[in-house]
């Protein structure tokens, strides 16, 4: 099985890419390194490991690259924290949605091309950080537990 995570080399996509990758799966990577600056991991030089560096908002430009990837992990954001989100909501939010859209950009065109490309994508999963889980007590989260950020 092959997975394509994006946000690969941010906290929660790298721990994703390494139990992958321990479990047998062959791990295509996306990251621009925004965060923290272009930063080395264990599994970088993984043999069933593939890394391109670029926005995730590109990626949406080389379906042929990912057509044999049988799932999408939706991991890449821009984010800085939950004080940064609030000064800067407007802009993270808007950065995020382009983000997210590009990364379903690319899943519609393997799902609709699936001849033109051999796609075997069965599923795309979207995940998120606990930043939008910020005014709950109870662990893990249930969506009907989130009640809105205060001003």
């Amino acid at each position: 099985m092959k997975v394509l995570v994006t946000g690969s080399h941010g906290f929660i996509g790298s721990y994703i890419c390494q139990d992958l990758l321990d479990n047998g799966y062959e791990v295509y990577g996306v990251d621009n390194f925004s965060k923290y600056g272009q930063v080395t991991k264990a599994f970088d030089h993984h043999p069933n490991f593939t890394f391109l560096q670029t926005d995730v908002q590109n990626i949406n430009n080389v379906p042929k690259l990912f057509a044999d990837v049988d799932y999408i992990i939706a991991g890449a954001a821009m984010i800085g924290g939950i004080s940064y989100f609030h000064k800067y909501a407007y802009g993270l939010l808007a950065t995020n949605e382009r983000i997210m859209a590009s990364t379903f950009d690319l899943a519609l065109d393997l799902w609709n091309n699936k001849k033109v490309y051999s796609s075997k994508l069965k599923r795309v999963i979207a995940l998120s950080s606990s930043m939008v889980f910020e005014s709950t007590n109870k662990y893990p989260t249930p969506e009907t537990e989130v009640k809105e950020c205060p001003p």
